[in-house]
Formats: C-alpha cells, structure tokens, sequence
C-alpha cells in the first residue's frame, strides 16, 4: 500500500460520496489520520484515525491490498491496539471476514461484526415537531472548565477522538446542562468534518426520562444548522431507544454498515 499525501486529500475526498464522518474529519484536516491506496489510481482505500478506527472503500477485489489489511490486524493484535474496522458495501464485509476469519485461530483473537444505522437529517421534519421547553434546565456551551467536571465526556475521550482537548475546543462542539452546578446530560460531536457533525449523548442515570437527550440533542442541531452543517445520527441497530429518539428528532433514512472489532 502507499500512504496517499495530504496535498491529495481533496483528490480522496471527491471520490468518497459516503462514509463514517471520521473519515471526512480526516480528509478536512480537522483530525489527524492516514490514508492508504493500492495505487495512483485510489482504487481501493483505507483511511485510519491515530486512535485505531480504520474506513475501507473501493475496489474489494485486489488481494495485495486485502493482504496489507491483515497485516494490520495482526499487528494490532500482537501490540495490543486497538482496530475497529468500518465497511458499508457488502462486498468489503465479505473480503473482510474471509481474510480476517483465516487468521483468527491462528491469533486466538476472533473479530465480531457489528451493525449499526447512520441516519440523514430531514430538516422539514425537525421544524414540524413540537420543541421541548428549556425553561427548568440551564444550557450551556461546552469549555475546558466544564471538560474538567465532565458526566462522560473527559480528557481521555477527546485525547482518543480528537486528538487532544485543545483541538476539540477549537474545532468541535457540544453542549451540557446542569442541576445545582452539576453537569446531568452533555452532547458533544464525537466527529465532525467541514460539512457533517456527529453527535455523541449520555445523560446521568438519575435523570434519564425527562428529556434531556433530546434538549441537548435540539441545541446541538440548532448550532449545526445555524453553522451550515449537516447534523448526523448514527447507533447498533438494536438500539431502539436511540432510534426512535433520532427519529422524533428528525432524523431519518437509515443506512446499514458494519464495524469489526476484536471481541
């Protein structure tokens, strides 16, 4: 494989109509990542976070390419990193469990698949529901002071998804309320890119049921709009709980794709 330069990112980037919004945060430079090709041509991808996520696309059918995917999951193994693999062609899954599967025994490490939904936003949807009102809750900005007395969200999380606090601050967002100087429900955007922001949610136990996923949801969305951004919603398929959460908040068409991970 050769490593594709960043003066060519925009070449990757026009090629790629679809994909996990890590993969356009590192094609815009907003995170730090490496993109691999079979050739010139990019006709087969693989783009990885420093973190261990890892997006393949293209042409499945090139072997050597598929070889050096192994190598990496072997090497991931052996060093104890982490891989977490994304796939959204059925064709790329294939190739991956029978290339991963042959090497799994000789490992004593079996990958697992699972699959999630990534949800568009229907704007005429969002702005026909009825809002919740905010009036109890105080809202606020996501900042460093608020990182250091996090719920969820702490150093550790944006060191692994953004590449360091600072980078987060300067080019993420999120937002939190509070009770009695307490954070109880924060959203901030696990991954975003120049065009799309995904957002990630957790409410503490104690306040769940009262609606707080979805105020801090709205406010995050209400921002993506406001900044010109395609909010997006991404979870297992398995999880009603958040899809009937995005759908009452206007997201919709769900598509299907795959993540490998070691189990």
């Amino acid at each position: 494989m050769i490593v594709v330069s960043k003066e060519d990112f925009h070449v990757v980037k026009e090629k790629i109509k679809e994909a996990p919004i890590f993969v356009f945060s590192i094609l815009d430079n907003i995170i730090n990542g490496t993109v691999y090709s079979n050739s010139n041509n990019l006709e087969s991808l693989l783009i990885k976070t420093n973190s261990g996520l890892y997006y393949v696309t293209g042409t499945s059918t090139d072997e050597y390419f598929s070889g050096n995917l192994v190598s990496i999951f072997v090497e991931s193994v052996v060093k104890g990193r982490r891989f977490t693999l994304f796939s959204n062609t059925e064709s790329w899954c294939q190739v991956i469990e029978k290339t991963l599967g042959e090497r799994e025994k000789t490992l004593g490490e079996r990958i697992r698949r699972i699959e999630r939904f990534t949800f568009c936003f229907d704007l005429n949807a969002q702005q026909k529901r009825k809002r919740i009102s905010h009036n109890n809750y105080n809202i606020e900005k996501i900042n460093q002071v608020h990182i250091e007395n996090c719920l969820e969200f702490d150093k550790q999380y944006y060191d692994e998804y953004w590449d360091s606090t600072s980078n987060f601050l300067q080019n993420g967002f999120g937002f939190c309320i509070k009770e009695n100087n307490q954070i109880i429900s924060e959203g901030v955007s696990i991954f975003k890119s120049v065009d799309y922001a995904e957002i990630d949610i957790i409410t503490d136990s104690n306040y769940r049921g009262k609606g707080l996923a979805n105020l801090v949801a709205e406010q995050f969305i209400d921002y993506c709009l406001s900044q010109n951004i395609q909010p997006r919603w991404d979870c297992n398929i398995d999880n009603t709980a958040s899809i009937q959460l995005g759908n009452k908040l206007g997201f919709s068409n769900p598509q299907k794709y795959a993540v490998y991970v070691k189990r």
